[in-house]
């Protein structure tokens, strides 16, 4: 009878400290600067471009790598059709020059998006390249490079969009690009 108390006594104990362990080890790693804290720079694109009003606003969001090229987000709207691709550092200080190489690069990773919007016969000619460093209010939201290719602070993303002039998009436009490219992708379409 002794025996069965003091086994279940020492398993107890070690659980309690094994416990314990393991929920230290989880606060440590929800710590600033902690590598396991990573954040989902395209959850956060998507968060904050759903504050936008659907409809006009149409968004195909956090899209994987193998689909559009390193496109994460298409955003859809009265100013056209953007390819958006999130990076989580700082927004650089001046833009990218307009060398042939960086419209090049920029054609490129715009084109799989191009082509889906195609069907809908409309293009994409805007590569947006969302920021998530530290926030800079004192600049501007968006630093065009001059080569379709514009930078983003990331939160602004929705500030720059509603400053961009608008296309002579009609809704029907809109909506029609928005099924091309999400079932361009695979997905279910939106207006079935």
């Amino acid at each position: 009878m002794n025996l069965r108390i003091t086994i279940s006594l020492v398993v107890l104990a070690a659980l309690i400290v094994g416990g314990y362990t393991a929920y230290r080890r989880y606060i440590a790693s929800m710590q600033v600067g902690s590598e396991a804290r990573q954040i989902n720079g395209a959850r956060l694109t998507s968060e904050r471009l759903q504050q936008l009003p659907s409809p006009p606003w149409r968004f195909v969001l956090e899209i994987s790598a193998d689909r559009l090229g390193g496109v994460d987000q298409v955003i859809i709207g009265p100013c056209g059709i953007i390819a958006a691709s999130t990076l989580m550092f700082d927004r650089p200080e001046d833009a990218e020059t307009p060398d042939p190489q960086n419209m090049a690069n920029a054609a490129v990773m715009r084109s799989p998006v191009d082509d889906l919007a195609a069907r809908a016969g409309l293009s994409c000619d805007i590569l947006a390249r969302v920021y998530w460093g530290a926030p800079q209010p004192e600049r501007h939201a968006a630093l065009d490079s001059g080569a379709a290719t514009v930078a983003v602070e990331g939160q602004r993303l929705t500030d720059w969009l509603l400053t961009l002039p608008p296309r002579p998009l009609t809704p029907a436009q809109i909506d029609l690009a928005w099924q091309a490219i999400l079932t361009g992708i695979g997905r279910p379409d939106p207006l079935a």
